[in-house]
């Protein structure tokens, strides 16, 4: 399930810069004004992943809580 959901915020990532290369085919320096945007994307993903993964992290540590059959 981790790997899923990091191979899917890779691939989130790199969305943006693939759109960039295209657009820098179409019109060379189409999008050089927005690359600042582009970087903060980049960023504010890295910062989500980051968040997510320690979120994850403190939940493998939480004991288990016991359901309503177990004592």
């Amino acid at each position: 399930m981790m790997k899923r959901s990091l191979s899917l915020v890779l691939f989130s990532l790199a969305v943006p810069f693939g759109l960039a290369a295209q657009a820098a085919d179409a019109g060379r320096d189409a999008l050089r004004p927005y690359v600042h945007v582009l970087l903060a994307y980049a960023v504010v993903w890295l910062f989500i992943l980051l968040w997510v993964w320690m979120i994850a992290r403190h939940l493998k540590r939480l004991p288990r809580a016991a359901g309503p059959d177990e004592g």
